[in-house]
């Protein structure tokens, strides 16, 4: 064999194991919905009308811990209410038309942009159980360890122009492990945000994490959740605040 011919077959040969990798991963849609259905189907969750979860909320890098309550309600209703310690309270919600957010510090404010768009997803009754149609892409990118858990990362692109994420799926259960992406802060311009789901429990037909934990470049926000109940959130809950309303435009 002559030197050309032995280069050739050495190039030829580093390409197999890459091509090995990618035929070995499985289709981003296959995870999506082997997650929904490690969670319990969304038929489990399409029977409720609404959840209240209660918990606790801490950041250790500033000292602050505190009760946090989530309301959410068909079909996108969403609030939250965290006690900041000393600080006082922090809300935010979404009443189907508008995301709006009052803080201790900052006061009361209607979101846009980003932030908004991260609210308004999350307030979907059904955000837990992803629907392929609102994506336009939906890749498997790689089979890697997140946070100690050897999961697949899929890159998910939305179809309503609100950006990208990366969303990793445990290999051995196939739930979401966690996911990282890139949001607006109004305080500090872009910032990467690493949010890791942990100790999922069945709670009435739906496994949930019992523990969330955002890491931020401030710290770790970390959530734990201890209370489910489902079907008794008054919808009226979700009226905007007058604090909020005087901002609205009619």
């Amino acid at each position: 064999m002559n030197i050309r011919r032995m280069l050739a077959a050495v190039a030829v040969a580093s390409l197999v194991p890459a091509l090995v990798s990618a035929q070995a991963l499985p289709d981003g849609k296959e995870l999506l919905a082997k997650h929904v259905a490690a969670m319990g189907g969304r038929e489990a969750m399409e029977k409720h009308s609404s959840l209240h979860i209660t918990g606790t909320f801490s950041m250790a890098a500033m000292g602050i811990e505190g009760p946090v309550h989530t309301y959410r309600a068909k079909p996108a209703l969403f609030l939250q209410q965290i006690t900041l310690g000393s600080f006082g309270e922090m809300t935010q919600g979404f009443d189907g038309t508008t995301a709006w957010s009052i803080n201790p510090m900052a006061g009361a404010s209607v979101l846009t942009g980003d932030q908004a768009a991260q609210i308004k997803q999350g307030a979907d009754f059904l955000s837990d159980f992803p629907d392929p149609s609102k994506y336009t892409s939906i890749e498997t990118v790689s089979a890697e360890d997140f946070e100690g858990r050897k999961c697949y990362k899929v890159k998910l692109v939305r179809s309503d122009g609100t950006g990208e994420a990366m969303q990793y799926f445990d290999v051995e259960t196939g739930l979401a492990a966690g996911m990282w992406r890139t949001m607006d802060n109004p305080q500090m311009g872009k910032i990467e945000i690493t949010v890791v789901m942990s100790d999922y429990k069945d709670q009435g037909g739906v496994k949930m994490p019992s523990k969330i934990t955002q890491r931020t470049p401030q710290g770790d926000v970390v959530l734990t959740f201890t209370s489910y109940e489902w079907d008794k959130v008054e919808p009226k809950l979700f009226e905007l605040p007058d604090a909020v309303k005087s901002m609205v435009k009619p």
